[in-house]
C-alpha cells in the first residue's frame, strides 16, 4: 500500500538523484581525458605556443627552488610534460647548461594538459651551501634568467626575470601541474 503524503517527498529525492546524475554525467562526457580515450590525441605543447614568467622563489636546508609559470598562449589544448633542458641568460647572451638531476628538493611534477590560457609549472632547484665556494658565489655562476629548451627540443621558452646560481647544480622537475607548490609541502 502506497502512503500519499510520502510520495511526493519520493518523488523529489527520484528527481534530485536524476538531476545529480545527469550533471555528472554531462561533466564526464566533457573531460578531456575522456575526449583522449576516443581517440583525439592532444599533442605536445611546443615553445612556440607557451610563455614562462618567473613565480617565486623558496629557500630551505641550503636550496633555493625556483617555481616559472608555463602558460599555453596558443589556440589548440596541448600536452605538457617531460624534462626539458635549461640555458642561462646573463643579458643577452645565452650560456648552456649541465642539468644535474631530474626531480628537485622542492619535489616533482606531473604531465598535464593545458587548453589555451591555462598555466602549467617547472621546478627549478639549485644548492647554495657547497664547497669549494661555499657562501660566495662566483660571478661565473648567476644567471639572471633562463631559457626552457622543450623535450625533443620543440622550441624554447625564455624567462628573463628568473635569478638563479648554479654553483652547486641544477636540478629540473617534469613539466607540468601539482597542488601544492609550498617547498614544505613536497
Amino acid at each position: 500500500m502506497v502512503n500519499l503524503p510520502t510520495a511526493p517527498h519520493s518523488f523529489r529525492y527520484v528527481a534530485i538523484a536524476l538531476v545529480v546524475t545527469l550533471s555528472s554525467l554531462t561533466a564526464v562526457l566533457a573531460s578531456p581525458t575522456l575526449a583522449n580515450a576516443s581517440g583525439r590525441a592532444v599533442a605536445s605543447c611546443t615553445g612556440s605556443n607557451l610563455v614562462g614568467a618567473f613565480v617565486s622563489n623558496q629557500v630551505g636546508t641550503g636550496h633555493v627552488v625556483t617555481t616559472i609559470a608555463i602558460t599555453n598562449v596558443g589556440r589548440r589544448t596541448c600536452e605538457l610534460g617531460g624534462y626539458p633542458t635549461l640555458r642561462g641568460l646573463r643579458g643577452p647572451r645565452e650560456y648552456a647548461l649541465r642539468v644535474t638531476g631530474h626531480g628537485t628538493y622542492g619535489g616533482n611534477l606531473l604531465p598535464t594538459t593545458l587548453a589555451p590560457r591555462m598555466s602549467g609549472a617547472l621546478i627549478v632547484s639549485t644548492g647554495d651551501l657547497c664547497a669549494p665556494s661555499y657562501g660566495v658565489i662566483p660571478p661565473s655562476q648567476v644567471y639572471t634568467g633562463m631559457v626552457v629548451v622543450m623535450p625533443k627540443n620543440a622550441g624554447t621558452i625564455r624567462v628573463p626575470d628568473a635569478t638563479f646560481d648554479t654553483t652547486c647544480g641544477v636540478y629540473v622537475s617534469q613539466l607540468g601541474w601539482r597542488n601544492n607548490f609550498w617547498i614544505q609541502g613536497i
